[in-house]
This record gives C-alpha cells, structure tokens and sequence, in this order.
C-alpha cells in the first residue's frame, strides 16, 4: 500500500495559492484493506474512502471505461496492479495531474510542472473528451488561475469547442453544471468564465445568456475584482434574459440566488422608469416581497451604485424612500384590518407622490 497526495493541493500549493483540501491516491491496496484500516467508504459503488481522523479523502488508483452519456456513466477498474501514472493518466489537464509521495518527491508524467510555469492549461489525453463536465472545469480553472495568466493550448481549445457540438452535455446532471459555475463565481474575475464558454462554443448551454451576453459580460467585469458575490454576479450576466426561468429550473439555481436575479431585474427596472405611478410602484414591491424583507431591495440598490447605474446621490434618495415605505405606519386603534390596510396604502402613495415631487 502506497500513497500518494494528488491534485489540487500539489497545483495550488506550487503557485503559492493557500488551499484548504487534501486529495490522497492508493496504489496497491485494496477495498477490504482500506475498510481494514478503518478507511470509511463514500457511496456503495465509488473506490473514494475517508480517513478515519482526517477525514480526508482517499482514492484506490483506478482506470475509467465510458459505457454511457454524460457525466456519470462509467465504470471503474480498481486492480492491485493499477500503477499511479495509470491513475493520473485519467485526470483531466496536465497541472491537475502530478503527485507527491511521503518524502516530497514529486511524480508528474505528463508535465504539468511544466506547463505550471509554462502557465498553460493542457488536456491529459484523448480520454478527455469522455467527460463533458470538463467544459466546465476547464473554463473554472482559467477563472480560478487568471491572476496568473494561463492560457488553454490550441490542441486543447479544439478538443473542447468539438466536444460543445456533440450532444454529451445535454446528459449532464444540473447540478453539476451548476457547481462548476456556483465555484467559479465564487473567484475572482468572473467573466472570464463565461468568455471561455462562449470561446468554446458552449455558452448555448445556459438558455438566453448568448442574446444578452455581449452587454451582460462588460456589468459583471464591474466585479472582476470581488470575491464570492455569486448572487450579486449571476444577477448581472443574466440580467433581462427571457429564458432565465428555464435555466434556472434546468441548472437547479438554489432560490436564494434566483430570488436575489429576479429582484435585481425589478429594482433595475424601477430605478430607471421615467414615470412613476404610484400604485404600480407599489404593486411591484408587493411582487418582490419587500414588505416582507427589504434587504434584496437595498442589495440591489448597492450593486445598481457598484455598476455605476445609479449614482451615489440616487442610491441615498431611493434607499431613503425604500426605507420610509418599510417604515411607514398607521394608529391601529379602533380600526378594523381593512381599513388598516387602506390607511397604510395611503400612507405609502403619498410617500410615493412626495418623492415624485422631490425630484
């Protein structure tokens, strides 16, 4: 039994980026020596165990066999006999594909040192275009590594924009769609994320992004230099998309950031309406529940000041009277619920005409 840390921490940990996780190949081992050891399995079918203390995890070396669509059909081969550059010669680019033994020693067949410094993003083999998740991480990891300016090599360019012709995609799970972009969001400069889909031809796959994407690209370059604000971001690359319902359905979108989108869009469209009718006004706040929880509202305010679509003076004026609406109530005594609420719907319209007036 030999073991090996793979992946991501040696990558990160070469170009000097902290990481968090640990990543752990088996070669020579065997299932009932791992349970033996006192190794806990993850999932009844997958060769993936937990350290007892740790809780890291460790993977038998294994080969893969497609036997169908998408992302998850395959079979695995965890033999005795399974070398590690068998096992890294399944991994999916070169710098995600070295090794390190217990002594330090590093184990790197296909390169990736190399195309670390070389800062190139290259595919391991053929086997590649196996897996259409691949896409998506490769796009991430152009995100990810962008501070440091790597570049997908031409060879590798092309697997991909002919693996987004095929129809292998469309077997992919939502959520796993959805997890590569939740990740990548999460990163700093975002957009190139969604520029290297569009590269490789598969930003289709994101229903209504390619009729807005142009306009929607340059206001989520505004947050290029931010970390996480996953909501904030996937509000402004989908902003007035007609599918994004379907999407967001498709991709399994969790709701919190769906709704977040949606009241984006709404205060987006309220802030720049040349007419305010009052009752109209009112009734789109009702929509977006911010009777309920204003903070959407006032988080949409903020990124609409962030982009540079209302001005700071704007932002205190609308947030002044967002928050009068909030705020605003009426001598409950001796008064039945249906002429509370004509009492608070006045007050609230006048509200509204003062701030009209106010302009």
């Amino acid at each position: 039994m030999k073991v090996f840390l793979v992946g991501g921490a040696i990558r990160d940990s070469l170009l000097g980026i902290p990481h968090n996780e640990n990543d752990w190949v088996v070669i020579n081992s065997s299932h009932e020596e791992m349970i033996d050891k006192g190794f806990k399995q993850v999932g009844k079918n997958f060769p993936v165990y937990l350290h007892p203390q740790t809780k890291e995890e460790y993977a038998l070396a294994r080969k893969e066999k497609k036997i169908g669509k998408g992302h998850g059909d395959f079979t695995f081969d965890v033999n005795f006999k399974i070398s590690l550059d068998e096992d890294l010669q399944r991994r999916d680019i070169t710098i995600n594909a070295i090794a390190k033994d217990e002594n330090g020693n590093l184990y790197d067949p296909f390169h990736g040192v190399k195309d670390l410094k070389d800062r190139k993003i290259r595919v391991v083999s053929e086997a590649f275009a196996e897996d259409p998740l691949r896409l998506f991480r490769v796009a991430r990891f152009k995100t990810k590594l962008a501070e440091f300016k790597f570049s997908i090599t031409k060879d590798t360019l092309e697997m991909l924009t002919k693996m987004s012709l095929n129809d292998e995609v469309n077997f992919l799970s939502g959520e796993r769609i959805w997890e590569e972009t939740q990740k990548a969001l999460r990163y700093r400069n975002s957009s190139i994320y969604f520029s290297t889909l569009k590269k490789i031809k598969a930003i289709k796959y994101f229903e209504g992004l390619d009729e807005c994407y142009s306009k929607n690209l340059k206001l989520l370059k505004c947050l290029d230099s931010q970390k996480d604000m996953v909501s904030e971001k996937w509000a402004l690359i989908n902003l007035f998309s007609k599918k994004i319902e379907i999407l967001e359905k498709k991709i399994r979108v969790p709701k919190k950031i769906s709704n977040f989108r949606f009241t984006f869009e709404e205060t987006y469209k309220m802030v720049n309406q040349k007419k305010i009718n009052e009752k109209k006004f009112l009734s789109k706040l009702v929509s977006i529940k911010f009777f309920r929880n204003d903070l959407g509202v006032i988080n949409a305010l903020k990124l609409l000041k962030k982009i540079n679509v209302i001005s700071s003076k704007d932002f205190k004026r609308w947030r002044s009277l967002f928050v009068k609406l909030k705020s605003a109530k009426v001598n409950l005594k001796n008064m039945k619920p249906k002429e509370i609420k004509e009492k608070l719907l006045t007050k609230r319209l006048k509200i509204i005409m003062d701030f009209k007036d106010d302009k």
